[in-house]
């Protein structure tokens, strides 16, 4: 099974210098919005204008990976601290049995991110956050960016600087693909998990239907995802049961 979803497919939602396309349900996107695929349950692209925040209040049980593609973010966790976040970091924050409040807040500069919330394995725990640096990674071909497999990650000192995926609390895979025209890319996977692929520039052909930036792509039924470059593309891939 695969379905292709366009932009204008999505939930789009504006609100004081914010701008969300959102592929599930979320706020008010939820007339004939898709709760989740997997674990997979929100996947928003968040436009921020200049000294805009975009803040969510009492939150549990569920992991927020964030990622920034433009600009420069502060991401503050109460009771967790803040941490600023340029272009390629990855921030992950577990929510665990409850946050009052996160924030991701621009400065001078609007910034672009995505957001990907996943479910954990189990409820409850104590909230914790996990930062990746982008440093020289940020422009590998191929780059799993968080896991919630132990043998993905050999447990290093330093998380920040480590090259090894941030540590989830659910059982997903989160990819980062960036292909040349005519590149491909093969997404091993099972015929039970859930494949959500996310392209945020260029276009890709996946199991013979074409995608162009903005789309999510839906697959399950499958053991091998290959995806085909039609132009210079960027995805992120999200793999859970």
């Amino acid at each position: 099974m695969i379905t292709v979803r366009h932009p204008s497919d999505l939930g789009h939602l504006v609100q004081s210098g914010v701008e969300l396309d959102c592929h599930f349900a979320f706020r008010d996107y939820v007339d004939r919005a898709p709760l989740h695929w997997g674990r997979l349950r929100v996947l928003n692209r968040i436009e921020l204008e200049a000294d805009a925040a975009f803040r969510l209040d009492d939150e549990r049980a569920v992991e927020i990976m964030t990622l920034v593609w433009n600009g420069m973010v502060m991401a503050t966790v109460d009771g967790l601290g803040g941490s600023l976040l340029k272009p390629g970091d990855c921030h992950v924050l577990s929510a665990g049995g409850g946050i009052s409040r996160a924030t991701w807040k621009t400065g001078e500069a609007p910034a672009s991110l995505l957001q990907l919330w996943l479910i954990p394995e189990e409820d409850g725990g104590k909230p914790e956050i996990g930062l990746r640096r982008a440093g020289k990674r940020f422009g590998l071909a191929h780059v799993l960016l968080a896991s919630g497999f132990p043998e993905d990650d050999p447990e290093e000192v330093d998380q920040v600087s480590s090259r090894d995926p941030l540590p989830l609390k659910a059982r997903a895979r989160v990819l980062r693909f960036t292909l040349p025209i005519g590149g491909q890319a093969v997404i091993p996977t099972y015929a039970d998990r859930c494949v959500y692929a996310l392209v945020v520039a260029g276009q890709v052909e996946i199991l013979g239907h074409d995608a162009e930036a903005g789309c999510g792509v839906a697959i399950t039924g499958c053991e091998t995802v290959i995806v085909h470059a039609l132009a210079p593309s960027t995805l992120i891939v999200c793999d859970s049961d």
